[in-house]
């Protein structure tokens, strides 16, 4: 059966007319999850007059596939994510005179706490977009497609229930760099200088930390980079350093045998009784009654 529908997908279905109506391309069976990477060339279609009764997502990684729903189209290019609910029809294909569309796809039915992550902008329609702008989170995406159709494969001959859920593992992380990516797309992006500032305070947290030369790293005067910092984190640079050394401070507390003087200086306190009093006011708790 699986044979018989991958062949079906990669045939060329005629172009919609009245003397020559297209050809319905069969569906998997509801449920069972069915993944794929195609290469395909102009000729290549689907067709699904009423869609499936499972969701449809596709990964384009190079090429053009043009979704027509709703008597309005769109052409997905690598780095979009599609998405199609259950009952959406189905009519994409390739793109005349342009390179090969290479695209993994997926049918699937989400576990109930996927569902959020399936709410992303609509395009047309019926159909969700996400562009995966981020060249890491592209390759990460690409890089669960791999493991999820191979994990799928594996779990269709061996029958196994762990290759299954491995699947479904790897499946599940793509939603979710999906979901990350829509989100972070609405979020200001941090200015590189203010970024690099964050970068040099987490990893110096147990050394003194001054604002004038963290101005100095960045090539801002002290009143400059403080005005940043504050539009761009919505807290100034001193409120964040303690925060962070507090924060470190507590998992310390909760994973190391140190003494409570020991992870004070650690994190760059100097006076282990001012530690425990900022430690108090911002968890509530002494260190030692956290810990």
């Amino acid at each position: 059966y699986w044979r018989i529908l991958l062949l079906a997908k990669r045939m060329h279905n005629p172009a919609m007319s009245p003397v020559n109506p297209p050809v319905e391309t069969p569906a998997p069976l509801p449920g069972v999850l069915v993944a794929d990477h195609f290469v395909q060339a102009f000729g290549y279609a689907t067709y699904r007059l009423h869609g499936t009764r499972d969701w449809l997502l596709t990964y384009t990684l190079e090429g053009i596939g043009r979704y027509a729903l709703a008597g309005q189209h769109y052409d997905c290019r690598p780095g979009d994510i599609v998405i199609l609910p259950p009952g959406t029809p189905h009519d994409y294909r390739t793109v005349q005179n342009d390179a090969p569309w290479r695209f993994y796809w997926v049918h699937f039915l989400p576990r109930p706490t996927w569902l959020a992550w399936l709410r992303l902008d609509e395009r047309i329609p019926g159909m969700s977009v996400q562009s995966i702008t981020d060249e890491m989170t592209r390759q990460r995406i690409e890089t669960a497609f791999v493991r999820l159709v191979r994990d799928n494969a594996a779990a269709s001959v061996l029958i196994n229930i762990w290759q299954k859920e491995l699947a479904e593992n790897a499946l599940e992380e793509v939603l979710l760099l999906t979901a990350q990516q829509r989100a972070n797309a609405s979020i200001e992006p941090l200015d590189l200088r203010v970024h690099r500032v964050l970068q040099h305070i987490a990893e110096h947290l147990h050394e003194p930390l001054r604002v004038d030369r963290l101005a100095q790293l960045v090539q801002l005067s002290p009143s400059r980079l403080s005005h940043l910092f504050k539009h761009q984190t919505g807290t100034s640079i001193i409120e964040t350093v303690l925060s962070l050394r507090l924060r470190r401070a507590a998992r310390l507390l909760q994973f190391s045998s140190l003494s409570v003087q020991q992870v004070a200086a650690e994190v760059g306190f100097q006076s282990a009784f001012y530690f425990s009093r900022q430690f108090k006011l911002y968890y509530g708790l002494s260190p030692s009654n956290y810990r």
